[in-house]
């Protein structure tokens, strides 16, 4: 299962952290895992190069975005991460959950 946890203050995203694996089928053939990883790793692509102040983590079956300065930039792009993970839980719920906290 994939569990992504969207942290928000004032109905702005101050976090996104995705972890885990969907493991819908075998290692190289699991479209949700690819589809999740191609969202997140164009997010993180935006953000960095849009310089827009968000710190991010890549470690070991997980990324976790920090929007540290809450600029309207990097807003855009995580409401955009967030419809964008939503979508994919609406149609493999069973291999990936949203939490909001």
């Amino acid at each position: 299962m994939i569990r992504t946890a969207i942290r928000k203050k004032d109905g702005r995203i101050t976090e996104v952290k995705v972890s885990g694996h969907a493991e819908m089928g075998d290692e190289g053939t699991d479209l949700v895992c690819a589809g999740v990883s191609a969202i997140m790793f164009g997010i993180c692509n935006a953000l960095d190069r849009m310089d827009a102040g968000c710190e991010i983590h890549i470690g070991d079956n997980e990324i976790t975005i920090s929007d540290k300065e809450q600029n309207e930039a990097a807003q855009v792009v995580l409401k955009t991460c967030e419809i964008q993970l939503k979508t994919v839980e609406e149609v493999y719920s069973e291999f990936i959950e949203i939490t909001e906290v």
